[in-house]
């Protein structure tokens, strides 16, 4: 059963500053990647559009899902990209109708195998033990 609590809705329901502060980090993130520096303002307001669009359009995504569509699009599409309303509802509209598609025929999403990996990739992880290496107070 899916956790209803990582999804956009709730968040804007239950938490609207981790939302906010959520959707921050994913546009900066985008600016970041796309090679772009814009004014502190820009992304405070870019950030209030994003997280309105998300919770009006695609409040059953969680928010992880969107960062990995947004990834997505901006990686397996020719540019040029902008951080802005087209760029962001084309990404998550294509990977909504994707995820549909998939859905209706029976396919693995690609956001599902990603989680899974994650998942299996940090119990293999949690396991390891952890070895100390040298002796802090004799490396002078």
């Amino acid at each position: 059963m899916k956790d209803k609590s990582k999804q956009v809705w709730f968040l804007y329901a239950n938490d609207i500053k981790e939302l906010k502060r959520e959707c921050y980090e994913i546009i900066a993130t985008l600016y970041v990647q796309l090679g772009q520096a814009p004014e502190a303002e820009i992304v405070v307001q870019m950030t209030n559009l994003f997280c309105n669009d998300l919770a009006t359009n695609y409040g059953s995504m969680e928010l992880d899902e969107v960062k990995f569509a947004l990834n997505k699009h901006i990686r397996e599409n020719d540019g040029p990209h902008f951080v802005n309303v087209p760029t962001w509802n084309e990404a998550l509209r294509s990977y909504k109708m994707t995820k549909a598609l998939k859905k209706q025929t029976n396919q693995i999403d690609q956001y599902e195998v990603y989680k899974k990996r994650v998942e299996s990739f940090s119990k293999v992880i949690d396991k390891r033990e952890t070895k100390k290496i040298g002796n802090g107070q004799n490396n002078k």
